[in-house]
């Protein structure tokens, strides 16, 4: 495994994100939410095609979402939020195909006051999750393009 392996990151959660302290949270995030939601469209990747000595933003990718339950924290139930996630040093996971678009999921937001952006906090997955979400990715794609 290479030094600076970095793993995979799932934003939206199939399960309760048990032992999540909000508390551990130390760069003056507020307004931390554990919520159900569900995506209301497909993620826009925010980079751009060549970033060659361009400034890239902070995140990856951004996504309307709507708010179906609210187990911990400073959320509204109904309301839509758009929200930011990704980083650059990890690959990630996120619903994409119409049957992962249709299923709710968890999620721990939080309000960024450096920016004024809601975001999502993103968990480690193992490579096998990765593999399994790509799998899916390239069938998704695949069957696009037979249309």
């Amino acid at each position: 495994m290479a030094v600076n392996y970095q793993p995979p990151l799932a934003y939206f959660l199939d399960e309760f994100p048990n032992g999540f302290d909000p508390a551990s949270m130390l760069h003056g995030e507020k307004e931390v939410a554990i919520a159900r939601v569900r995506a209301l469209d497909i993620p826009v990747w925010l980079g751009k095609r060549d970033q060659s000595g361009a400034q890239r933003s902070r995140d990856k990718s951004f996504v309307r979402m709507q708010v179906l339950e609210v187990r911990s924290g400073s959320a509204s139930v109904g309301k839509t939020y758009e929200v930011y996630f990704g980083d650059w040093n990890h690959e990630m996971i996120y619903p994409l195909t119409p049957d992962q678009l249709a299923r709710d999921y968890f999620v721990v937001m939080y309000f960024d006051p450096t920016d004024g952006k809601q975001r999502l906090v993103g968990f480690p997955i193992n490579s096998t999750q990765h593999r399994d979400w790509l799998a899916k990715r390239s069938e998704y794609w695949r069957s696009q393009h037979k249309r």
